[in-house]
């Protein structure tokens, strides 16, 4: 069978299953589960592994031993009641195929404010041709096109000839330790991985690497009527957030905007200030200010090298301000601080998944880089494993409200996905 010919048969198979690919959508998207609290949601996807008789491993991660692990991002969260699920379709043949890690993650951001919603977040409804709910983009939607295409190609074809691992973890959304649980349970090995972020159906083999932050600034506390006598903390923090934007504006000009997979984007590698506090009452000069934000940086950085510019731009404040230069800013570094990751734009993954697109949708994609991390570093970076993301849904749409996610396009991405899945893995010849 050829490629024409298995596109033919795969696409009428997604069309005339249509609604099982939903099924499966609102099964996990009418669970809530935001990040702490999997439980149900990952015994709903075990439940559906099971149905599909694939091979189930279910397990709940000793907080003592993934807190000792050299990957564990230091979140001080625990495992408790938050389960790692995999399901693995076996190959047959496996000298016939090459096999596979598909990795999702079923938490989700909160959906607060609630009264931004149109629509019970937690409650999947499908209207004016879109999937609405938290989840939807994010990517909910992305795990379920992974858990059918693997289910279609069973049934189509009997099965595949190389493995086929779905990877379902928690805790993606503030670090990716449920992908380093899973690791520490020996899912390290594949030819290749899929990660179905939402990345609007374009073919994503690169994604930013990131690493939050935190400025102390100390000020002199006075009365608003006698400021002269006071040194306001947060007009100094003013001063850090310019020094800021200029970092940005010249690590773009100069290095990620030159990026292969960042090039077309308007700003490559953001630096974000997220919170900005300082002050107590209205008629007072505020004696200390603490500004938050995220750092972002492109393949072929390193976070260290990153994080010290970052250090270097906020002290750069005190060359021209008696002030600071006797009381200089603090930067403390907390929460996510990792790499990031690529696969080449040339990789055999890169481009099966891009001869699929080509097939099914008859033009080219769009093969860029990711604007956020995954936890594709953790496998790609750490155990050799080339990855790509790919998935219907609109980062635009991630941790919004009324997310939503468009069925044609989902529908379009399980029909990349199969082929790609069976043209990786391969499939028996028979019709």
């Amino acid at each position: 069978m050829d490629l024409k010919d298995l596109e033919k048969k795969i696409t009428e198979a997604v069309d005339a299953h249509k609604e099982r690919l939903l099924e499966i959508c609102t099964r996990l998207m009418n669970i809530e589960s935001v990040t702490g609290n999997e439980l149900r949601v990952q015994q709903e996807v075990a439940d559906i592994f099971r149905e599909m008789g694939l091979e189930t491993d279910y397990w709940i991660p000793d907080d003592k031993e993934i807190r000792n692990y050299e990957l564990y991002s230091d979140t001080g969260e625990s495992f408790q009641n938050r389960p790692v699920v995999v399901g693995k379709l076996k190959g047959r043949s496996p000298q016939k195929g090459k096999s596979l890690i598909i990795n999702g993650h079923v938490d989700v951001v909160t959906a607060e404010p609630l009264d931004m919603w149109e629509t019970d977040p937690f409650q999947a409804v499908i209207r004016d041709g879109k999937l609405i709910g938290r989840g939807a983009s994010d990517m909910k939607t992305g795990l379920a096109v992974g858990i059918f295409c693997t289910e279609l190609l069973k049934k189509l074809f009997g099965g595949v000839n190389n493995d086929i691992t779905i990877v379902s973890v928690p805790g993606e959304e503030n670090g990716g330790n449920g992908t380093v649980a899973s690791l520490m349970r020996g899912y390290t090995k594949a030819d290749g991985a899929i990660f179905p972020e939402p990345t609007s159906n374009q073919i994503q083999p690169a994604h930013r690497g990131a690493a939050f932050w935190r400025v102390h600034i100390e000020g002199r506390s006075s009365h608003g009527g006698t400021k002269y006598k006071g040194v306001s903390a947060v007009e100094k923090g003013i001063k850090v957030v310019e020094a800021l934007q200029q970092l940005e504006d010249r690590r773009n000009r100069d290095i990620c905007s030159k990026n292969i997979f960042y090039k077309d984007y308007p700003l490559s590698a953001p630096v974000t200030v997220g919170i900005f506090q300082g002050g107590q009452f209205t008629s007072g000069v505020p004696e200390h200010c603490m500004i938050e934000g995220c750092i972002e940086l492109v393949p072929g950085e390193e976070v260290k090298d990153v994080a010290k510019s970052l250090e270097d731009a906020v002290m750069s404040t005190c060359e021209a301000d008696p002030w600071l230069l006797e009381h200089p800013p603090r930067v403390e570094w907390f929460g996510l601080f990792y790499n990031p990751a690529q696969t080449e734009i040339d990789h055999p993954l890169v481009k099966l998944m891009q001869t699929c697109y080509e097939t099914v949708v008859q033009q080219k994609p769009a093969v860029n880089g990711f604007e956020a991390g995954t936890d594709m570093r953790l496998l790609s970076n750490n155990f050799g494993v080339p990855g790509v993301m790919f998935g219907a849904g609109d980062i635009a749409m991630a941790h919004a409200p009324n997310e939503y996610v468009e069925i044609d396009e989902l529908v379009k991405n399980a029909k990349v996905m199969a082929l790609m899945m069976a043209e990786w893995c391969g499939v028996s010849k028979r019709q």
